[in-house]
């Protein structure tokens, strides 16, 4: 009996002391008279409970308690489900601030590729010091029969490529990661010689100048000699060249702090694809004699794919308006290459389509430098001019990688492929958009 007496007045106290805390509502501060220079805090409320006239609307906001589930990306409506008032997660804020902080880079390519070497399209010959030069020749029965001479690529010139190069930048911890791919259309020239073989009066101090031929001068047996493949109605050459390529970089933040001007090491690795193509068609038709001509045919290919890591350094003076950089790279690395050469109807109509291929690697180096000058428009765009030059070496060239050879009438066509490495250049003016986000 005393126990449930004591339980009974233990519950009504504590009830009229719950009571009488919410009347006067938490002191947050203590007593004000033993703190004459703090100020009085702003009362907690539960959810629904006004403040004091003129104080608005406030709800109450629980502390914040440590836990799995009290996290800042958590949803601020305590509903599991991710709706439109559902935060960031960490992963969301780091996507976001490397978009804020990337750009994209459109350039227009204007280049020159390096010529073909000035090369004979044949073998040398025996009784001739220079094959390019026109010299006597005779029919089958001995006859003299005119003037040949050996072409060359002299008169191959590539005209200028246009191109396209997208560059993507994204801000890391550090530094930057710089990644483009570059693409130029097919560079092609062609070289057309016609009216061969007939005599010609236009020159008075010769009236009666010799007939001319083109031929395609060819070993015996791999031997030195005088064996020719005259053609006495017209020859082509024909050369064409394609070049794209990717390169993925890291540049380190400035390694000067000054912002005026900025010294960015970098490293990275690239590839370069380069294909060439060399057509020879030679047209013989004994001077109006066969009623169906003998078209013969040499076709050189060779392709090129170089793999190789580089390094570089960005160097800008940096300006409100205006940035001047200079960036040189050298990467060193291996290219893969393979070459072929294709004939038909070399010799006469009988003659077998042919094709012969040769592959291998080259240690190859590629050295760029770039200059540029950046115009900024904008705080998020930039147009920039610049010129840029690189060289690659240990190439393989058609024009330079075929054999001249026939091993007699009686065996197959012996003009095949026979890989020969050379350097190669290209360069010129670039223009270019820049976009930052």
């Amino acid at each position: 009996m005393t126990g449930r007496f004591v339980s009974f007045c233990s519950t009504v106290l504590l009830l009229a002391g719950a009571a009488s805390a919410q009347a006067q509502g938490p002191q947050l501060w203590g007593d004000p008279g033993s703190h004459p220079y703090e100020v009085q805090g702003p009362a907690w409320y539960s959810p629904g409970e006004m403040q004091g006239p003129g104080s608005g609307y406030q709800p109450w906001t629980p502390p914040y308690q440590p836990g799995p589930a009290n996290r800042s990306w958590d949803n601020v409506s305590g509903n599991p489900d991710s709706g439109w008032d559902y935060e960031n997660t960490p992963l969301d804020e780091f996507l976001g601030d490397v978009a804020r902080n990337s750009y994209v880079r459109i350039e227009y390519l204007n280049y020159a590729f390096k010529n073909p070497s000035d090369r004979l399209l044949g073998s040398p010959i025996l009784s001739q010091v220079d094959p390019s030069v026109p010299f006597p020749v005779t029919d089958t029965g001995g006859q003299p029969a005119g003037e040949a001479r050996v072409p060359t690529t002299g008169d191959l010139q590539y005209p200028d490529a246009q191109g396209i190069r997208g560059t993507l930048g994204i801000q890391l911890i550090g530094g930057t990661l710089e990644a483009n791919i570059f693409y130029f259309s097919p560079a092609e020239d062609r070289s057309f010689i016609d009216r061969l073989g007939d005599q010609s009066t236009n020159n008075p101090l010769n009236p009666l100048e010799p007939p001319q031929f083109l031929a395609t001068s060819t070993l015996t047996n791999g031997q030195l000699g005088n064996n020719l493949l005259i053609y006495d109605d017209s020859f082509t050459s024909t050369t064409k060249a394609e070049l794209w390529g990717s390169e993925a970089n890291f540049i380190f933040d400035a390694y000067l702090p000054e912002p005026m001007f900025q010294l960015r090491p970098m490293v990275g690795f690239r590839y370069i694809n380069f294909n060439e193509e060399l057509h020879q068609v030679g047209v013989f038709d004994q001077q109006d004699q066969l009623v169906t001509p003998l078209v013969s045919q040499i076709s050189s290919y060779s392709e090129n794919s170089i793999y190789a890591p580089q390094i570089g350094l960005r160097a800008e003076m940096v300006s409100r308006w205006l940035t001047l950089g200079i960036e040189p790279k050298l990467a060193a690395g291996i290219n893969v290459y393979e070459t072929s050469v294709v004939t038909q109807s070399l010799r006469s109509q009988g003659d077998p389509l042919t094709r012969t291929t040769a592959s291998g690697e080259k240690f190859s180096f590629v050295g760029e430098l770039n200059l540029y000058a950046r115009l900024h428009i904008r705080q998020n765009f930039a147009l920039t001019v610049g010129y840029q030059a690189t060289v690659m070496d240990q190439i393989a060239r058609p024009h330079s990688s075929i054999l001249y050879n026939d091993n007699g009438a009686n065996s197959d066509p012996a003009i095949v492929t026979r890989p020969s490495h050379e350097r190669f250049d290209f360069g010129g003016i670039n223009v270019s958009g820049e976009f930052r986000f």
